[in-house]
């Protein structure tokens, strides 16, 4: 009897605890151990090899998308750049000029009146011009009526020519700007790889930077409570504790829904939230601990 006593009382002391594993709430749903992370990091690589002419951003620098962050030498494309665009203009110059094309055509008209002439002759009086000086003319005729097509040709060719010297200005330009190392979102730069003078290969990061306005924000939901209709693309709360006590919130919305169920019965929910600064520094950092509350209604 005191043994089965033993057994009722240990189950009425648990059932309360049981009951309080349950976090259910219909209005909101409250993720602890919450992990902050990153939406973009990257290390910013070379696009070719060569020596760094200059790095012209450091270890925290705020970097706008698209700002030269650094320089490799690029004597070489620009001199390649001046050689094409030269070479394109010749021959787009050529392909302008049709002075051939009209001599050619002159030409055919002088050859078919000095024809049609004689066979006039020759009608009005035959014999009076040979036949085999009409057969030369008529062949003169077709050879200044070839020659138009021919210089005709010639022109379509020149043109085809400026088309791929004109190319060969992008493919120069192209190699400029793949010397230009930019940065490939507004961000923070985290680390820098390379110095200034220092050679480089192609791919090799010469720095890290990491975007701060827009955090994600990780964590795990029970499946016994929510479904994942019940959460998705709902606005968030985030909550964050710093230093001495002081706490900050941080406004959001669900943007991933994991539907694979992980041990345990729980499924991975992400959020993206905005970020802020005090005194030129973020409050939200990749790496803390935070609580996210969604909300349901």
């Amino acid at each position: 009897m005191k043994f089965m006593s033993r057994i009722l009382v240990a189950v009425a002391v648990a059932a309360p605890l049981l009951a309080a594993d349950s976090s259910y709430d219909s209005n909101r749903a409250i993720l602890s151990h919450c992990q902050v992370l990153l939406i973009h990091d990257v290390d910013v690589p070379a696009e070719e090899a060569g020596r760094l002419l200059a790095v012209n951003a450091k270890e925290g620098d705020h970097v706008e998308k698209d700002s030269l962050v650094a320089q490799i030498n690029n004597k070489q494309a620009l001199l390649s750049k001046v050689a094409a665009e030269l070479e394109r203009d010749a021959a787009q110059t050529r392909a302008d000029d049709d002075i051939e094309v009209r001599y050619s055509i002159k030409s055919f008209e002088l050859a078919e009146a000095e024809l049609n002439q004689d066979v006039e002759i020759n009608r009005r009086s035959p014999g009076t011009v040979p036949t085999t000086e009409i057969r030369r003319k008529q062949l003169d005729r077709t050879r200044a009526e070839l020659q138009i097509d021919r210089s005709r040709l010639d022109l379509k060719v020149a043109q085809m020519t400026a088309d791929v010297q004109n190319a060969a200005v992008q493919a120069a330009e192209d190699s400029i700007q793949r010397r230009r190392i930019v940065a490939p979102f507004s961000g923070q730069v985290v680390q820098v790889y390379r110095q200034s003078n220092e050679w480089v290969d192609i791919g090799e990061p010469v720095l890290r930077v990491v975007q701060m306005d827009r955090l994600y924000v990780d964590g795990f939901i029970s499946g016994t409570d929510y479904n994942v209709v019940d959460i998705a693309d709902r606005p968030v709360t985030i909550e964050i504790a710093l230093a001495r006590g002081r706490k900050e919130t941080f406004k959001g919305r669900v943007v991933f829904v994991n539907p694979i169920v992980q041990a345990g019965n729980r499924y991975r929910v992400r959020a993206e939230v905005e970020n802020r600064q005090e005194k030129n520094q973020w409050l939200l950092n990749p790496g803390s601990t935070a609580t996210m509350v969604i909300h349901l209604q």
